[in-house]
Protein backbone atom coordinates (compact mmCIF):
# COMPACT_ATOMS: atom_id res chain seq x y z
CA UNK A 1 0.00 0.00 0.00
CA UNK A 2 2.76 2.44 -0.02
CA UNK A 3 4.01 1.71 -4.20
CA UNK A 4 4.47 5.05 -5.62
CA UNK A 5 1.00 4.80 -7.08
CA UNK A 6 -1.36 3.86 -4.21
CA UNK A 7 0.11 5.79 -1.46
CA UNK A 8 -1.13 9.31 -2.71
CA UNK A 9 -4.52 7.67 -3.37
CA UNK A 10 -4.68 6.18 0.74
CA UNK A 11 -3.13 10.23 1.19
CA UNK A 12 -6.54 11.67 0.32
CA UNK A 13 -8.30 9.77 3.27
CA UNK A 14 -5.74 8.73 5.98
CA UNK A 15 -3.20 9.88 7.77
CA UNK A 16 -1.06 7.09 8.41
CA UNK A 17 0.21 6.37 11.73
CA UNK A 18 3.03 3.14 12.05
CA UNK A 19 3.34 1.82 15.70
CA UNK A 20 6.36 -0.55 16.72
CA UNK A 21 4.88 -2.64 18.82
CA UNK A 22 8.21 -4.08 20.21
CA UNK A 23 9.79 -0.96 20.99
CA UNK A 24 7.07 2.02 21.20
CA UNK A 25 6.16 2.79 24.75
CA UNK A 26 2.17 2.28 24.93
CA UNK A 27 1.44 0.61 21.50
CA UNK A 28 -0.05 -2.86 22.90
CA UNK A 29 -2.01 -0.42 25.33
CA UNK A 30 -3.09 1.56 22.21
CA UNK A 31 -4.03 -1.65 20.34
CA UNK A 32 -6.13 -2.58 23.54
CA UNK A 33 -8.01 0.47 23.42
CA UNK A 34 -9.67 -1.10 20.03
CA UNK A 35 -9.75 -4.82 20.24
CA UNK A 36 -9.99 -6.88 23.18
CA UNK A 37 -7.29 -9.48 22.35
CA UNK A 38 -4.27 -9.68 20.15
CA UNK A 39 -5.34 -10.88 16.28
CA UNK A 40 -1.16 -10.32 14.69
CA UNK A 41 0.37 -8.47 12.49
CA UNK A 42 -0.28 -6.25 10.45
CA UNK A 43 -3.16 -5.06 12.31
CA UNK A 44 -5.06 -1.55 11.50
CA UNK A 45 -7.93 0.55 11.99
CA UNK A 46 -9.30 3.85 10.61
CA UNK A 47 -9.90 5.95 13.44
CA UNK A 48 -12.20 9.50 13.26
CA UNK A 49 -10.28 13.10 14.51
CA UNK A 50 -11.46 12.12 18.47
CA UNK A 51 -9.68 8.79 17.80
CA UNK A 52 -12.40 6.61 18.15
CA UNK A 53 -12.33 3.11 15.74
CA UNK A 54 -14.46 3.59 12.88
CA UNK A 55 -13.53 0.06 11.96
CA UNK A 56 -10.54 -2.18 12.42
CA UNK A 57 -8.88 -4.90 10.04
CA UNK A 58 -10.29 -7.40 12.18
CA UNK A 59 -13.57 -9.01 9.92
CA UNK A 60 -15.82 -11.50 10.01
CA UNK A 61 -12.96 -14.28 9.83
CA UNK A 62 -10.68 -12.58 11.32
CA UNK A 63 -7.80 -10.04 11.06
CA UNK A 64 -7.33 -9.26 7.43
CA UNK A 65 -3.49 -8.19 7.90
CA UNK A 66 -2.46 -6.96 4.23
CA UNK A 67 -5.75 -8.59 2.43
CA UNK A 68 -4.53 -11.54 0.31
CA UNK A 69 -7.64 -13.64 -0.25
CA UNK A 70 -10.81 -12.83 -1.71
CA UNK A 71 -12.47 -12.46 1.33
CA UNK A 72 -9.76 -10.15 2.75
CA UNK A 73 -9.97 -7.87 -0.44
CA UNK A 74 -13.46 -7.71 0.02
CA UNK A 75 -13.76 -6.79 3.69
CA UNK A 76 -11.12 -3.97 2.73
CA UNK A 77 -13.35 -2.73 0.14
CA UNK A 78 -16.16 -2.59 3.25
CA UNK A 79 -13.55 -0.45 5.37
CA UNK A 80 -12.67 1.77 2.75
CA UNK A 81 -16.21 2.23 1.98
CA UNK A 82 -17.75 2.57 5.63
CA UNK A 83 -15.24 5.74 5.84
CA UNK A 84 -15.05 7.27 2.53
CA UNK A 85 -15.06 10.64 2.62
CA UNK A 86 -12.90 12.08 -0.13
CA UNK A 87 -11.94 8.91 -2.31
CA UNK A 88 -14.04 8.36 -5.15
CA UNK A 89 -16.03 5.04 -6.22
CA UNK A 90 -12.98 4.70 -9.13
CA UNK A 91 -10.20 4.89 -6.65
CA UNK A 92 -11.63 2.60 -4.51
CA UNK A 93 -12.38 0.31 -7.16
CA UNK A 94 -8.12 1.03 -7.95
CA UNK A 95 -6.81 0.16 -4.54
CA UNK A 96 -9.17 -3.05 -4.50
CA UNK A 97 -7.33 -3.89 -7.94
CA UNK A 98 -3.91 -3.21 -6.79
CA UNK A 99 -4.59 -5.92 -4.03
CA UNK A 100 -5.68 -8.38 -6.79
CA UNK A 101 -2.98 -7.71 -8.57
CA UNK A 102 -0.25 -7.77 -5.83
CA UNK A 103 -1.41 -11.07 -5.35
CA UNK A 104 -1.51 -12.05 -8.36
CA UNK A 105 2.34 -11.71 -8.41
CA UNK A 106 2.88 -13.66 -5.41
Amino acid sequence: MASKDVAPVLAKEFVNLKLDFDRAKGAKEIEKRYIEKEQGLPWFAFLDGDGNALIHSTGPKGNVGFPAQPDEIAYFRTMLEKVQKHLTDAEIAFLVKSLEEANKKT
